[in-house]
Order: C-alpha cells, then structure tokens, then sequence
C-alpha cells in the first residue's frame, strides 16, 4: 500500500474550542467520508480502517477523522461549560463544512447518539449527506454499570454550587480514573478529559433515536453492519435499528464489539458499497440534496 497523502486539520469551533483532525486523500473531492469516534474515544480508532479505504479507492475520496472537544489532541472547553450531545453536535457540523462532494458519516458504537442529536439539531444539513454506515450501533445507550448511570449527573448538579468544588472535583477525579482503567470495553482511548467524559455520560443515557429523527434518516442511504458475539449491542438491537432507519443489515460472522479493527475488509466493503450506493442516488437526484460547499483551506495547518 502506498503511503497516503495525510493533512493535519486544525477546525475551530464557534464557541472557540479548537477541534483536531486529520485528512486523508484529495482535499477536493467528489465525496468524503466523515468518521465519528464514539464515546470516551479519539481519531486514531479509524486510523487502520480509514487507511484500508484509501487503498481499496486508489485516494479517489477524501477522508475526515475528527477528535471530539475534550478527546484526543482536541483542546478541552472552559471549566464552566457543560458539554452536551447539542454542543458535540453543532461540532461535527462545523466539521462537515471542511468536507467537499456527496458525504457519508461512519459512525462506531455510541457515536450513532451523536448522529441522532446531529439529525434534530441540523435537520436540513443532516438531510443534506449522502450516506450512513452504522457499526457496531443501536437506537439507544448501550447497557451501562448502575455507577455510570448516576454518579455522572449528580456531579453535573453539583457543579454549580462553588462550595461543593472540592467534592465535584474529587468525585470528577475518581470518576476519571475508573473510566480510563476498569471502563472495558465501553473505553477506546484514555486520553480524555474527566469533565467531559462525566457531561457525555450524563447525557448518554436519556438520547435515542426517536420516531421523528428515524423518519427523517430513512431518505439516506444507510448500512448497519453487527458483530455476532457484540457483548454491548447484540444483534436483535443492531437489526432494531435497521429496521427503524429501513436500513441494510448485515451480521459479521464471529465479531465482537469492535469489528472495525477485527473484521476490516468487511468494514472497508460496507463502506465502499454505501459509498457507491450513495453516489448513484445523488447522480440520478441532484437537486434532492446538495452537497455543502467548505471554506478552501480554513482551518489547515
């Protein structure tokens, strides 16, 4: 394989909060595939796949790996900001204006949340992309432990009570910590602020995909793609979605939660095929969504 032409991206948000991301392939192309990380991860968890579709496309696409406010190399928001699904989703807007052609969002685990949030906070630039690949996703929060489903907004509550500091940010401290060595599989990355991995948490939980938003998807193009042995969103859940968005299906033989990285040629296929699925719908309706035009250059560094 050869080696790509890779781009560091530096997108600042509208609140100011610099966002790291990196391109891989044409700056201006004919399509990108935006990948979202999910929850309590960073960009380099679609290094390997994203690299594998480069090859498989000879770098005909252009390719957007993002981290998130708070994950990765991405700067963290004001202490007295609370970071909502909202906020990440006016983020990844921002995002998507950096990207050229028919878009396809590819989306890992509890990202398909954020994907949802995206659709009611944006609803005409959501109806705007031209595909969607689920992996290893569900309409609602995976399971979590009965200590992640409380302690994160009882802190949140107390954030705002200044004499309490010292208690927010001891708990927001012991907190981090189990995330980052005891969180199993929900964790891909330990480089991620505490604060924001509590506000995420408290979040998480009370966001599905409603009937409104999957009616609005259903127009998209969309894949779900499920492992067989998914500890975190077993196959009755992935076809639940599927089946809420009129979605394709398709079960990976032998996969766990993180097929992307176990089971890549089928990553890669699912998406090339969505791709290819995606371009001839936007080639035969033109006029039904219009691709956004990004700002040459803003952001690059």
């Amino acid at each position: 394989m050869t080696c790509p032409d890779i781009h560091a991206l530096s997108i600042d948000a509208d609140d100011g909060v610099r966002l790291a991301a990196s391109l891989v392939g044409r700056r201006a192309a004919a399509a990108t595939l935006v990948y979202v990380h999910p929850l309590l991860g960073e960009r380099g968890f679609w290094s390997p796949l994203s690299l594998r579709v480069h090859e498989q496309l000879c770098g005909a696409v252009a390719q957007i790996t993002y981290d998130q406010r708070g994950h990765g190399e991405s700067d963290t928001p004001d202490l007295d900001q609370i970071t909502t699904l909202r906020r990440l989703a006016d983020d990844l807007d921002t995002v998507l204006a950096h990207a050229s052609g028919s878009v396809v969002l590819v989306v890992h685990s509890t990202a398909a949340q954020l994907v949802y949030a995206y659709a009611t906070a944006h609803r005409d630039h959501a109806a705007a992309l031209a595909g969607l690949v689920f992996l290893n996703a569900a309409s609602e929060f995976p399971y979590l432990p009965r200590y992640l489903r409380t302690w994160p907004q009882r802190l949140i509550r107390l954030r705002p009570h200044r004499v309490l500091d010292p208690v927010t940010a001891a708990g927001e401290a012991v907190l981090g910590y189990r995330l980052r060595h005891r969180g199993g599989p929900l964790v891909t990355s330990a480089d991620t602020d505490p604060r924001v991995s509590i506000d995420i948490l408290g979040a998480h939980p009370g966001f599905g995909l409603s009937v409104g938003v999957a009616q609005q998807l259903r127009p998209i193009p969309s894949m779900v793609l499920a492992g067989e042995y998914d500890p975190l969103v077993p196959p009755p859940r992935a076809v639940a979605l599927a089946d809420a968005l009129w979605a394709d299906y398709d079960l990976v033989p032998g996969a766990g939660h993180y097929l992307p990285h176990t089971h890549l040629e089928r990553a890669a296929d699912t998406i090339t095929t969505t791709l290819d699925h995606a371009l001839r719908v936007h080639l035969e309706q033109p006029s039904r969504r219009g691709a956004r035009t990004p700002d040459p250059g803003h952001g690059e560094v």
